[in-house]
């Protein structure tokens, strides 16, 4: 099974806008750089898009193992930190830091949240696509 994802690059004659990515899903934005290497406030980024695409599979992952578990919670938060640092090699993100924060319906299911939540992270395909090391920091309450 194989699948195609495409996006369609266009730069931009604006200042504060590199560019306009359209992706087959539908959604399109402009983009710049990081506010820290020059680009505009409020823009997306490469490197936010990046953090942000393993935010949103592990995410969807984690949803998907607690729907086959058969667990139920009351409110699930993810912050995700990604660390962009000089490498011997290059600059790159190194680390990024899974910050799922879970609220349990069920006091007597932590255990098994805390195994979806590994799961997750072991079966999220951007997070086996990333040369990043990726670092999970559950909250349970």
């Amino acid at each position: 099974m194989t699948h195609e994802y495409t996006s369609i690059v266009h730069w931009s004659d604006k200042d504060d806008e590199h560019g306009s990515i359209s992706m087959d899903c539908g959604y399109a934005c402009g983009f710049n750089k990081p506010v820290e290497f020059g680009g505009a406030e409020g823009m997306m980024n490469p490197e936010d898009a990046f953090v942000g695409s393993l935010a949103m599979c592990y995410s969807i992952t984690f949803k998907s193992t607690l729907e086959k578990m058969r667990i139920e919670i009351v409110n699930f938060e993810l912050e995700t930190k990604g660390i962009l640092e000089d490498t011997d090699e290059d600059s790159m993100i190194t680390k990024i830091d899974l910050i799922p924060r879970v609220q349990m319906k069920n006091k007597d299911d932590r255990k098994k949240i805390e195994r979806a939540l590994k799961l997750a992270k072991k079966n999220c395909l951007i997070s086996k696509s990333m040369k990043s090391d990726i670092v999970l920091k559950p909250e349970i309450q």
